[in-house]
């Protein structure tokens, strides 16, 4: 992927909303301005209904309904803009996608993004979408990648911005380089690690 560093403009899939470590990877840099993100409803339904059930699962304390709207609506006074509400229903021209993830494509063209971040790559045709509509779909850690490589050392304030809000307990650089590689970021998690890296972060 050329990324020019003019904002690009990215749905964020369900599943890397659900994970709380990639969740915050992600929008610790649209905060820093790399990339606009976009969601819907749905979007938000579908992440939220999984956190909530894996809460629930783990017979963590509290409301988790609650914990889970909270989460929502800090996301969406951050990023004001990000939700998208004009979502046109499925066309023919999304047929090739799975029809569980049509509803993103859809959201994509109606937010005009240049690209959807996702796990699941293979559910997308990602072919079909970047010919038909010059969408691209990307992995998390590849997108996040190639904004490191646009500005290495902004990325850098943002992931030491990032680590900094961990205080309960802090967490030390060692403990959150292996919180992102096993959040699924490999590469990220490799980047971090690098001795000109690591000792800023």
């Amino acid at each position: 992927m050329s990324l020019a560093f003019d904002r690009f403009t990215v749905v964020l899939d369900a599943c890397v909303l659900f994970p709380m470590t990639v969740r915050d990877v992600l929008l610790t840099l649209a905060n820093h301005e790399f990339f606009n993100p976009k969601w819907s409803a749905s979007l938000h339904e579908e992440w939220g209904t999984n956190l909530a059930a894996r809460r629930q699962t783990a017979g963590l304390q509290g409301d988790v309904q609650a914990q889970v709207t909270a989460t929502r609506q800090s996301m969406d006074r951050a990023f004001p803009d990000a939700l998208v509400n004009d979502v046109l229903p499925e066309t023919a021209d999304v047929a090739p996608v799975d029809p569980k993830d049509r509803h993103v494509v859809m959201t994509a063209i109606a937010a005009r993004a240049d690209a959807i971040v996702t796990f699941n790559l293979r559910d997308f045709a990602a072919q079909h979408l970047l010919q038909t509509f010059e969408i691209e779909v990307l992995h998390p850690d590849q997108f996040i990648l190639d904004l490191i490589d646009l500005q290495e050392k902004r990325a850098v304030v943002a992931f030491k911005e990032m680590r900094a809000r961990k205080k309960m307990p802090p967490w030390s650089a060692d403990e959150f380089i292996d919180r992102i590689r096993r959040s699924g970021l490999v590469q990220t998690a490799a980047w971090l690690e690098r001795e000109d890296v690591k000792p800023l972060v």
